[in-house]
């Protein structure tokens, strides 16, 4: 019995000693390579990216967007701890940190400006960003992509235009002679 203790007391013992995940923190930097462009800090506004730096711990949003000449660079989040900027003599930084525990920071490279990202933002904050079809910051998001299926044969006169929407679809695909030479083949919903 004592055994038992002994080893329900070091098992307990080596359960504390195992750091917590959620006492860690991620921090994601994207360092741009010049001191020309804009960054939007939400809360904040914009401001020139040479002599940049502070660091907002209690931002609206979680993102950061560098942007100049109609091009993009940003980090976004669905949250965080802390928003961080900076600048040297011949780069900025923008940086989110997180805690490790659920962290994911998505990096942004697209045209435009701080919009791109702003748009996106609450289907990020609340978690459905992902689950978007083709989830991009470049393109517009929506619903399903038209399927079109056009036949096209040199040899076939082809009748009717027939639409289908959602769902299975029984067809009659029906031969109604010959016209000028050529088959005549219509396609109905059946």
């Amino acid at each position: 019995m004592k055994a038992k203790l002994a080893c329900l007391a070091f098992l307990f013992a080596v359960f504390l000693a195992i750091p917590n995940v959620s006492a860690y923190t991620l921090s994601v930097r994207l360092t741009i390579n010049n001191t020309v462009n804009t960054v939007y800090i939400p809360g904040v506004g914009e401001l020139p990216s040479s002599g940049i730096s502070g660091e907002y711990s209690n931002p609206p949003h979680f993102y950061l967007a560098s942007y100049s000449g109609g091009f993009l660079n940003g980090l976004a989040a669905r949250n965080g701890q802390n928003l961080v900027t900076g600048s040297g003599s011949d780069s900025h930084f923008i940086e989110i940190e997180q805690e490790l525990n659920s962290s994911r920071i998505f990096l942004v490279t697209t045209q435009g400006d701080w919009h791109a990202i702003d748009n996106r933002i609450p289907l990020i904050e609340a978690g459905r960003f992902l689950s978007q079809i083709s989830p991009s910051f470049a393109f517009p998001l929506g619903g399903l992509y038209p399927v079109r299926l056009l036949l096209k044969y040199p040899n076939i006169d082809m009748a009717g235009d027939l639409i289908l929407g959602k769902g299975m679809h029984k067809l009659v695909i029906e031969n109604k002679g010959v016209s000028g030479g050529k088959p005549v083949v219509q396609i109905r919903k059946g």
